[in-house]
């Protein structure tokens, strides 16, 4: 369950931005979306945002700003920072800022560190094990070295106490965080961080794909039945979604490249272990194509869309055949069928990215539903260009989020209700008519909206 999430300094957010998901106080609209966590009453979300903005404005980078701590807190590579560049050398020269509030196993995590270029100049963790915020840690550099302060809380879960946290943290470069080593020498009490990144925060942008969907589908027979009725409700033009296994012809595969390229992919399948499974992008796979290697060989799982001929014969075609729109949707529909679990955020960029409006509603209206009614805390923030979501039957106005640049390029994140808003206000007529800004401006001869 996300509470927050800020970032300052990060290519086109030269201030800090911040999203929260707490419902403002003021707000009485909608109360069923308030999600309320069962043995805290004190933490309580909202189970959507959506994000508005002109082209440029930003809202892909926000979200990219979050794929970037994912990446860094889940994965040992140390990518460089992009700083804000278009104020001067001073600010290039601070260092860029991440943290994250959320919620996992009813335990409240407050953590975030802030880096120049690849360089971790502080890094810092709290839990809410009960009302009040205890420290587990505080690093930070002291004469160019890492060090840090350690909670009695973190000192008394660990073997050896304060003097191995101490081991572990001389022994990590400046590019590392202090919080991935230590899990991988089993200080398990700061282990829920890096699950609730891994597990439970799933980034979808544009051109995103769920990784061995073919395979998920063909071993879930129930979800890939949920998935079928879906398809129906959403009069997608296909009668069945079918999962289907194939033989695999490694050879025959690999002749299609040249000797280098070939040579790759004969070791990437020699070194795969029994039930293990590779999506493959490939033309000859398709991109909705993975390979499982079994005890009698390779196989191809796939999925493909099933019709019923006029004459009653049931045929099947490739997904690649299917509109943009079909396999999008399909890419999405994970996020109300395929994870049950609790605490789990979805964020996606460009929502209606070949959707139509309504398939887009359909979503969007399903999940919130689900999401309430369930009270696990599973929540969407998305953006989008579709004003024709920008509803008051849709969302609260807490839940719709502005981004737009000042005269000095700098990215900024608002919240409606930072507006006067009057009753029976429509959302998208107000939004389009320029007065909550965040959309193009036209000059010279051209219409101008704003």
């Amino acid at each position: 369950m996300l509470i927050n999430f800020t970032v300052s300094n990060f290519r086109s957010f030269k201030e800090e931005a911040l999203l929260n998901l707490a419902p403002a106080k003021r707000i009485k609209e909608k109360s069923e979306h308030v999600l309320h966590s069962p043995k805290n009453k004190k933490v309580d979300v909202l189970p959507v945002s959506v994000i508005y903005g002109k082209n440029g404005s930003g809202k892909t980078t926000f979200i990219d700003a979050l794929f970037f701590m994912k990446l860094r807190v889940t994965q040992d590579i140390y990518p460089s920072v992009a700083p804000f560049r278009l104020a001067d050398t001073m600010q290039e020269n601070k260092p860029t800022r991440f943290s994250i509030l959320f919620k996992y196993h009813d335990i409240v995590y407050d953590y975030g560190f802030s880096l120049h270029k690849k360089v971790v100049q502080e890094e810092w963790l709290s839990a809410y094990f009960s009302s009040k915020p205890s420290l587990l840690f505080e690093r930070y550099n002291e004469n160019g070295k890492p060090v840090a302060t350690f909670g009695q809380a973190l000192i008394s879960a660990t073997p050896k106490g304060k003097n191995y946290l101490s081991f572990i943290m001389e022994g990590i470069n400046q590019e590392e965080l202090f919080l991935r080593e230590a899990v991988k020498r089993n200080i398990k009490l700061l282990s829920p961080i890096i699950e609730w990144f891994s597990d439970h925060c799933f980034i979808i942008m544009p051109e995103s794909k769920v990784q061995a969907l073919e395979l998920l589908l063909h071993d879930q027979s129930e979800t890939l039945q949920k998935i079928n009725e879906r398809i129906k409700e959403m009069d997608l033009d296909i009668d069945e979604l079918d999962s289907v296994r194939k033989p695999f012809d490694i050879e025959k595969f690999c002749s299609r490249f040249e000797d280098a390229e070939a040579a790759q992919y004969h070791s990437m399948f020699e070194e795969m272990q029994e039930n293990e499974a590779v999506p493959l992008n490939d033309e000859y796979a398709n991109p909705h194509g993975v390979v499982l290697k079994t005890a009698e060989g390779f196989e191809m799982v796939k999925l493909e869309a099933g019709y019923t001929r006029q004459d009653g014969k049931h045929i099947q075609f490739d997904m690649s055949l299917a509109s943009s729109g079909m396999n999008r949707m399909l890419h999405l529909l994970p996020a109300l069928d395929l994870i049950h679990g609790e605490d789990t955020v979805f964020v996606i960029d460009e929502l209606e990215r070949s959707l139509h409006t309504l398939l887009a509603q359909y979503f969007i209206k399903n999940f919130i539903t689900e999401t309430t009614n369930t009270q696990m805390g599973n929540q969407l923030i998305f953006s989008t260009h579709d004003t024709n979501l920008l509803d008051a039957d849709i969302f609260r106005s807490d839940e719709i989020w502005l981004i737009e640049k000042d005269p000095g390029h700098g990215s900024h994140l608002c919240n409606l209700v930072e507006f006067k808003l009057t009753t029976g206000l429509n959302y998208e007529k107000g939004y389009l008519s320029g007065r909550f800004g965040a959309i193009p401006v036209f000059h010279g001869n051209q219409l101008r909206i704003h």
